[in-house]
């Protein structure tokens, strides 16, 4: 009898678990989705590291970041790489 009751339990919080996934975005082709906390300003023309906002965002919503080694040119909105900014 215990460990049907132990099974239980597991199978139970299991269940729980796999309802609360970490949220993501569904990004384009060429970029990921990146969580941060407070959240952080992605590498740029201007700015080629991951940086701090101007004013922090809310932690619980996920960005859309360029994959290396691109940097989103803040003009036209697209990833590019370093040297065609």
């Amino acid at each position: 009898m215990k460990t049907v009751l132990v099974f239980l339990a597991v199978a139970c919080s299991v269940m729980l678990v796999q309802g609360q996934g970490i949220p993501i975005a569904n990004c384009p082709k060429g970029e990921h989705s990146v969580l941060y906390c407070p959240q952080m300003a992605e590498p740029s023309c201007d700015n080629p590291t991951v940086h701090d906002l101007d004013v922090p965002g809310p932690c619980d919503i996920p960005q859309c970041f360029c994959n290396t080694p691109t940097v989103r040119n803040t003009k036209t909105g697209k990833c590019v790489k370093p040297k065609d900014c």
